[in-house]
């Protein structure tokens, strides 16, 4: 019997040392507990149509010499300001760049003489008016049943109230992940502290339902009608 004293006494230690460890253990959880935070990600979009259109066209001619170059240009461009006025779009809607003339890189030279010359001439529309100039963009394939060649680029549509946009989609954002940490604290028994932090995301302009999104934001142009992301990442304490 007393042989068996020490080890008696060796385990007894050992529970307690294990009581004392665990009782520790279970106080230091509770006191990181007391400094936890929660981090959710918040969002809020709205569908908005664009006011506003950028579209841009072209003419040009290659030619032996850039004089007979030139005149199809000139010729070319008188038309198409025709065709535009017609169409009813203003003068301070339209833009005309200056005639420019190079040497393509498929025309060769022999003996240092040039064989072929381009010349170019850029239109390009700005205006409020997104509906009207649309419309003239897609009429302007009549040009090219009457010869000109005139290439179009797809109109641009942009937003200009973005900015104003911005401050009511971040509000949104913000609720949204106030509303989703609410959720998460009731579900796990813990309790929402106060705000520790917001990380605002860039916003993402897009086609309607598109999933296109961009580290750096993304400002889709080529629909009318977009979809504007605001995202935010929110930091609160849990108490």
């Amino acid at each position: 019997m007393r042989e068996r004293l020490p080890l008696f006494a060796g385990l007894t230690l050992i529970a307690v040392a294990l009581g004392i460890g665990s009782a520790l253990i279970a106080s230091g959880i509770r006191d990181r507990g007391r400094s936890d935070v929660l981090t959710v990600t918040g969002s809020a979009k709205q569908r908005i149509v664009s006011d506003y259109v950028v579209w841009t066209s072209n003419v040009s001619s290659q030619r032996p010499t850039a004089a007979a170059a030139a005149r199809d240009v000139a010729t070319w461009t008188a038309r198409v300001r025709a065709f535009f006025r017609a169409q009813g779009v203003e003068a301070a809607e339209l833009t005309l760049a200056p005639v420019s003339a190079s040497v393509p890189g498929s025309y060769t030279t022999e003996g240092g003489k040039v064989k072929g010359y381009l010349v170019e001439r850029d239109f390009e529309i700005r205006s409020a008016r997104v509906a009207a100039i649309a419309h003239v963009a897609e009429q302007s394939k009549a040009l090219l049943a009457e010869g000109v060649p005139l290439a179009v680029d797809p109109p641009e549509y942009v937003y200009t109230k973005l900015p104003t946009l911005r401050p009511k989609l971040l509000a949104a954002a913000m609720r949204d992940a106030q509303e989703r940490a609410k959720v998460l604290v009731t579900a796990s028994g813990v309790k929402l502290g106060h705000l520790r932090g917001v990380d605002v995301g860039v916003f993402q302009v897009t086609a309607p339902n598109s999933t296109d999104v961009s580290d750096y934001g993304t400002y889709d142009t080529s629909t009318l009608r977009k979809d504007v992301t605001a995202v935010v990442n929110v930091t609160f304490a849990l108490g």
